[in-house]
């Protein structure tokens, strides 16, 4: 791993996390009728590795510890950003951690919610009308303040880790 540049470096490390825990979700709760064993693994393989600008002076940070609403309601408002959920490395924390972040038009991922980016993004870019469409169905439930879409997926009795992501889940880029 020597040879390796530090982001390259660090995306190994992310990767590696990701995959080490979905190997023991896989070993410990073993679920036949699941397509994937937990939301890491899912990630690793539908997800998109994003490097990471600053937020523009033109949006404003959102509270902490807010992550998915910071970035659905930056998305919502603006046609040009796309919400993403995933795992974030952070510079002074050892392990991924769940997150979520916005995607520009360029690629790049910016983060409405963390005061420094994080050094290594790796997550799935959604459709703006299908988690609108998910949020809305659970509110229609009572659950209208559940807003990760993987975290609280056991909502819809964990369809996405059963069944994986439906096709109009993903953000088709206009180009």
């Amino acid at each position: 791993m020597k040879d390796l540049t530090t982001e390259e470096q660090r995306l190994f490390h992310l990767k590696q996390y990701l995959q080490d825990r979905a190997d023991l979700i896989r070993k410990i709760y073993s679920k036949p009728d699941s397509k994937y064993a937990g939301f890491e693994e899912l990630v690793l393989e539908c997800g998109t590795v994003m490097e990471a600008k600053p937020l523009p002076t033109t949006l404003k940070r959102g509270l902490p510890k807010s992550c998915y609403w910071n970035s659905q309601q930056l998305a919502f408002k603006r046609k040009s950003l796309t919400y993403v959920e995933g795992y974030a490395l952070a510079e002074d924390v050892p392990m991924a951690v769940a997150h979520a972040w916005l995607l520009t038009p360029e690629g790049h991922a910016i983060d409405p919610t963390w005061e420094t980016p994080s050094i290594c993004y790796l997550g799935v870019p959604f459709s703006t009308e299908w988690v609108k469409s998910v949020l809305k169905a659970r509110k229609k439930r009572g659950r209208g303040d559940d807003l990760s879409i993987f975290e609280c997926n056991y909502l819809e009795e964990y369809s996405l880790l059963k069944q994986g992501l439906p096709t109009d889940a993903y953000f088709k880029s206009p180009g």
